[in-house]
C-alpha cells in the first residue's frame, strides 16, 4: 500500500513532463480512494522537476523494484553464498535495529 513520503518509480515515460521511465520521486499526498496520488520529482539542484497526479499503473514502490532484483540475484546463488547473504543481512537488521555499535 502506497503511502505519503514513499519514494516511487515511474513505469512508463511522462513525454509533456519531459520525466523518464525508473525516475524517482515521492508521493507528497494519498488520496482517500487510493485510485491517485501527488508525486514530486525534484531535480539534482534540488527544485521540483514537476508535481503529477499519477494513478497506481503509473508508479511503482522503490523498495519493492530492489525487492525483486535482490531476489532475482538470491535465485541463482549457491547455497554457500546464499548463507553468507543472510547473515550479512542479519547483520544489517540488527544495525539498524540498534543493536551493533
Amino acid at each position: 500500500m502506497l503511502k505519503d513520503l514513499d519514494v516511487v518509480v515511474l513505469t512508463h515515460d511522462i513525454q509533456e513532463q519531459g520525466l523518464k521511465k525508473g525516475l524517482k520521486g515521492a508521493i507528497v499526498h494519498c488520496y482517500d480512494d487510493a485510485q491517485a496520488f501527488e508525486v514530486e520529482f525534484v531535480g539534482d539542484t534540488g527544485e521540483t522537476q514537476a508535481l503529477l497526479t499519477l494513478e497506481p499503473a503509473d508508479i511503482q514502490l522503490e523498495r519493492d523494484i530492489i525487492r525483486g532484483q535482490v531476489v532475482a540475484i538470491l535465485d541463482v546463488l549457491p547455497a554457500d553464498l546464499l548463507a553468507e547473504v543472510r547473515d550479512f543481512s542479519e547483520f544489517l537488521q540488527f544495525q539498524h535495529l540498534g543493536k551493533v555499535g
